[in-house]
């Protein structure tokens, strides 16, 4: 729409009413902030044909209107800032008073800066701290935050990592978690902009997570003094997304309903009593090395396994929940998912979705103990957690070539006449990513992944 618009082809948008905001937000981003749109009562997803149509033509005279007149300005340029060594400064007068000590508060939430909780503020002594936990320069650029474009600088990062109350000694953590979503297969642009309710999950493995002080026992994922660091890490991630992506809610993150996970994620596996190698290892780090994973993911829901005796209760109990129809549900047969690289027509394949079951230790032993590794509980996973052939074909049609056969997958096509054919949910058992952490109990989380995955090494300072 942006593009047609700077071609010189007048256009204008439709868009559900509680989108008005998100669409102003992301054509400022896009340098389009006169581009028309108009408004209809709600979303078509799901809508009947019949009452699409009657929305859309109770606006065609204002459709018209918008095409054959010049639009007003709409709003100011919100796009990539530009990374040179000067930093914007502000003052903001603090004083004893209730008003006085929360000033800072209400200059960033009169700009739309924070998540909505108080912040510390991130004075340039702070930020100056926060930097002395990296030795990348304050202007070196991680990565272009969509919507808005905007540079992910190191300073800026630290800025928002003061904000969110983290500590130096945590700051590599929450760099490597952004190397993570600067991967094309992270797909991080549909995060922010979706009306899906999504969000990264930050897991931690190796020597880092005892340095940053992040809680991987009882309560890894709860409130409270021991999970500060939890906390702080992925609200500043939080944070980097609103201020320098420029995904505010209801702006530029247009999330239907939203869930209290957006506000950060964080987590260390359990190393010192998992049964299995940690995580990272699986991705190709060694014990010793420090590395962080970056997932997108929706949840978590619950897994309750009191009664489990066996290692196959557990993993039936975990299989359980695969059953979720969009929990994978066989479309890596019809090709691979694939994400936009920046600001172009390029896209990138990618494998996904990867499905975080974060599993207490003694979910974890009952499974060693009956000697599966974590390899093997999650080809039992793969093998066991199928749907079927009739269900997929049902959703859509699958991608052929001139002569009829299947792009993808074409030694499943006979699959096709067999109504009792199954197919696993996901393409692949690494997809099940088994992660050991909290305390010693008989629950589990499983989160539905969405997109792709990313490890990154932590810096060693």
């Amino acid at each position: 729409m942006v593009a047609v618009e700077k071609a010189g082809v007048p256009a204008v948008a439709i868009a559900a009413r509680s989108f008005a905001r998100a669409w102003q937000s992301c054509v400022d981003g896009w340098g389009q902030p006169n581009a028309s749109f108009v408004t209809i009562p709600h979303a078509t997803t799901g809508q009947q044909e019949d009452f699409i149509h009657k929305m859309v033509d109770e606006q065609i005279d204002e459709i018209i209107e918008r095409l054959t007149s010049i639009p007003a300005s709409a709003g100011a340029v919100r796009g990539a800032r530009s990374s040179g060594q000067t930093t914007e400064m502000f003052t903001v007068e603090l004083d004893e008073s209730p008003e006085g000590l929360d000033s800072v508060n209400r200059f960033l939430a009169e700009r739309d800066w924070s998540d909505g909780i108080p912040v510390m503020p991130p004075t340039p002594a702070a930020v100056e701290q926060m930097l002395k936990g990296t030795k990348r320069a304050p202007q070196d650029v991680l990565m272009v935050m969509e919507p808005g474009f905007g540079l992910a600088t190191v300073e800026k990062i630290a800025i928002n990592a003061v904000m969110a109350g983290c500590r130096p000694e945590q700051f590599p953590v929450l760099l490597a978690a952004i190397d993570c979503l600067a991967q094309p297969e992270m797909n991080h642009r549909d995060m922010q902009v979706s009306g899906h309710t999504e969000a990264p999950i930050i897991l931690v493995n190796g020597p880092i997570a005892k340095k940053a002080g992040i809680n991987f026992g009882t309560t890894a994922m709860g409130p409270g003094v021991i999970n500060s660091a939890n906390t702080a890490i992925g609200r500043a991630l939080r944070l980097c997304l609103i201020n320098i992506g420029y995904c505010n809610a209801g702006a530029g993150d247009p999330n239907f309903i939203g869930l209290p996970t957006k506000f950060g994620m964080c987590i260390a596996e359990n190393e010192e009593v998992s049964p299995w190698q940690p995580y990272h290892m699986d991705r190709g780090f060694k014990r010793d090395e420090s590395a962080v994973t970056v997932v997108t993911v929706t949840g978590p829901t619950t897994i309750i396994d009191p009664r489990s005796k066996t290692h196959e209760d557990t993993l039936k109990n975990i299989g359980s929940m695969m059953f979720y129809p969009n929990a994978g549900a066989g479309g890596w047969v019809k090709g691979r998912q694939s994400a936009q690289v920046g600001h172009t027509n390029k896209r990138v394949p990618y494998q996904g979705p990867y499905h975080p079951i974060i599993l207490s230790p003694s979910r974890a032993v009952i499974m060693a103990e009956a000697g599966f590794s974590k390899q093997d509980a999650q080809e039992w996973l793969h093998h066991n957690c199928r749907v079927s052939m009739k269900s997929i074909l049902a959703s859509g049609a699958m991608p052929v070539d001139t002569n009829g056969k299947w792009l993808y997958h074409p030694e499943l096509q006979h699959l096709a006449d067999d109504p009792e054919a199954t197919i696993p949910a996901l393409e692949s058992p690494e997809q099940y990513l088994l992660f050991v952490t909290g305390g010693s109990t008989h629950y589990a989380n499983f989160f539905y992944g969405t997109y792709g995955i990313a490890t990154s090494p932590v810096e060693d300072i």
